[in-house]
């Protein structure tokens, strides 16, 4: 009569033999007194000294500032053809009014001419083009979901899937943080 062994009891077998094999004395535990060097709490107490808080005069204190931190403000930002006496744009004559539109037109011309084709040449290449990262999480999930189907047959295949499902979950984990 021929004897067939499971997996799972030669498994159960190896744990055994593997928790029986712990190095010797490993039940023995620490006794060094952690507390012997330290010194008991009236000892501690009677040996501080005792602090008062720090008081400050308010008429003592003074804040300097020194000259050469100060800056001056940058002329570039001050007044581009407006006056120094508006302080809104309802304040503004015609011909300022029609300057500012201009400006502020020309400005956003240039701005948007430089973003949009910038922006449209890296949307279209990232629709067409998955991350590498994504791409390896797809393929290792799909290995992952495929094996572990085919865990039904054997072990081997179920234990493969689980391992590539992890490796896609590591890629998938990876592009997401990068993302």
């Amino acid at each position: 009569m021929h004897r067939q062994y499971s997996p799972l009891k030669t498994v159960g077998a190896m744990l055994i033999l593997f928790s029986c094999s712990s190095p010797k004395y490993t039940y023995n535990f620490d006794y060094y007194d952690y507390n012997s060097g330290r010194k008991e709490l009236s000892e501690i107490q009677s040996t501080e000294s005792v602090t008062e808080p720090l008081k400050f005069d308010k008429s003592e204190l003074v804040a300097t500032v020194d000259p050469q931190a100060v800056t001056k403000p940058d002329p570039s930002f001050i007044d581009r053809g407006i006056s120094k006496s508006t302080s809104s744009i309802k304040d503004l004559s015609k011909t300022e009014k029609k300057q500012l539109r201009k400006e502020l037109r020309d400005y956003i011309r240039s701005h948007k001419s430089d973003a949009t084709s910038a922006d449209e040449g890296a949307s279209v290449n990232a629709t067409k083009q998955l991350d590498n990262d994504l791409k390896l999480a797809i393929i290792f999930g799909a290995i992952g979901i495929t094996f572990a189907i085919l865990g039904g047959i054997n072990t081997v295949f179920w234990v493969i899937g689980v391992i590539g499902l992890i490796v896609g979950l590591v890629f998938f984990i990876r592009w997401i943080s990068t993302q």
